[in-house]
C-alpha cells in the first residue's frame, strides 16, 4: 500500500491533497506532495530491499501504526468502512516483521543471525 500512496503523490498529487487535506487537516502543494512521494519511494525501494532493517522495518511500523490509528473515527462505523480494517492484520505484519527482523534472510541486508552463525563456525 505504501508503494501506492507514494505512487499517487507523484502521478496524482490532486488527490494526495484532497486526502491530507481531510484526513490530517493540511494544506500541501502539488510540488511539497511530489517531493514527499519520490522520498517515499526511495524509502520503499531501501524497506523492499531490505536495507537498514532497525530503521526501515520500524519506520514502516510507526507510518502504518499513525496511519491505521488516524483513521480510528472510520472503525466506530464499519459496515461503511469496511475496508479500513484491513489495516489492523497488516500492522500486525509489521509488527512481527520488525521483531523478527533479525532473522529475515531473504533481503539484501545481511541477516544478523546468519553473522552469529558464521561466528559459531569459525
Amino acid at each position: 500500500m505504501f508503494t501506492i500512496w507514494a505512487l499517487d503523490k507523484v502521478l496524482v498529487p490532486e488527490h494526495a491533497i484532497k486526502v491530507f487535506s481531510g484526513f490530517y487537516g493540511l494544506n500541501l502543494t502539488t510540488n511539497t506532495l511530489i517531493a514527499m512521494g519520490l522520498a517515499q519511494l526511495a524509502f520503499i525501494a531501501a524497506f523492499t530491499l531490505g536495507l537498514w532493517k532497525n530503521i526501515t522495518y520500524f519506520a514502516v511500523l510507526v507510518l502504518h501504526a499513525g496511519s491505521t490509528f488516524s483513521s480510528f473515527a472510520k472503525y466506530l462505523d464499519p459496515f461503511s468502512n469496511l475496508l479500513f480494517f484491513a489495516a489492523w492484520p497488516m500492522l500486525a505484519a509489521c509488527l512481527v516483521l520488525y521483531l523478527l527482523r533479525d532473522y529475515d534472510s531473504w533481503t539484501l541486508g545481511k541477516a544478523h543471525f546468519l553473522e552469529q552463525r558464521e561466528e559459531a563456525n569459525n
